[in-house]
């Protein structure tokens, strides 16, 4: 299998070049959820075998898009940053992580999303061109419905639908014992938005829960993407993942 690494949409790069485009990213803790990202990929072949496995996919040549922008064509928004998009031939995966934010942060359903700023026509554009991209991956998208759907995990579903045959979503949910406590709610709450959505047999959801240990004390002054050129900030234990 031929594996490319990308930061965005440049060319393939060798793995300690992708960790200094991370290291020039703003993050306020280690505990931000793109640290265990990049640290669990490191170990690319292994793990992308895995979450194949688990897909049931097989393809010879994948690129792996970190900070992966997808734009709306209508109206004008800010585009989608899927945290990893994987991209075969004929299928995406969207990756994103999780680690505090499940615990710390609550979610934004569309309908109050709508209702934020002032210019409402445009939202509704933009939000007009997500459900464009979603549709054909749904039985039947209901608008009175959907509105109940959190925003970020509509328009990154969106992202993996994008002109491709097949599109899988899947949630790294990192945890340790800080947060392990909330795993399960948060699993609940993407069923229930995976629910909603009504979707059909092209499009998979799935949550890859990483237990994880902190091998690196936090610091202001550490920028813990270099850290991770010499050794691992977190260790990587237990594994699983449900269908969502």
């Amino acid at each position: 299998m031929n594996i490319d690494l990308h930061f965005g949409h440049p060319d393939s790069y060798d793995y300690e070049t992708l960790i200094d485009q991370f290291s020039g990213t703003k993050i306020n803790s280690i505990r931000t959820s793109s640290v265990p990202l990049v640290q669990f990929w490191k170990n690319t072949k292994k793990h992308l075998y895995l979450l194949f496995d688990t897909l049931r996919l097989q393809a010879q040549d994948v690129a792996l898009c970190f900070e992966y922008p997808t734009k709306p064509l209508k109206g004008k928004g800010k585009s989608s940053m899927t945290d990893l998009m994987i991209i075969g031939h004929d299928f995406k995966i969207a990756i994103e992580a999780k680690f505090t934010e499940y615990v710390k942060m609550n979610s934004e359903p569309i309908s109050k999303w709508l209702q934020k700023g002032d210019n409402q026509k445009n939202k509704e554009e933009v939000l007009g061109y997500w459900k464009e991209l979603v549709s054909p991956f749904s039985k039947q998208l209901d608008d009175s419905v959907i509105k109940n759907i959190d925003y970020q995990f509509f328009h990154r579903t969106a992202s993996a639908c994008k002109n491709v045959e097949k599109a899988y979503v899947v949630y790294q949910i990192f945890y340790d014992n800080q947060t392990k406590n909330g795993v399960a709610d948060y699993k609940s709450e993407l069923m229930t938005y995976v629910k909603l959505l009504n979707p059909n047999q092209k499009i998979n959801f799935y949550a890859w829960e990483i237990e994880i240990g902190q091998l690196l004390q936090d610091n202001i002054n550490t920028d813990p993407f270099f850290q991770m050129r010499d050794r691992d900030v977190y260790k990587i234990l237990n594994q699983g993942f449900t269908k969502l």
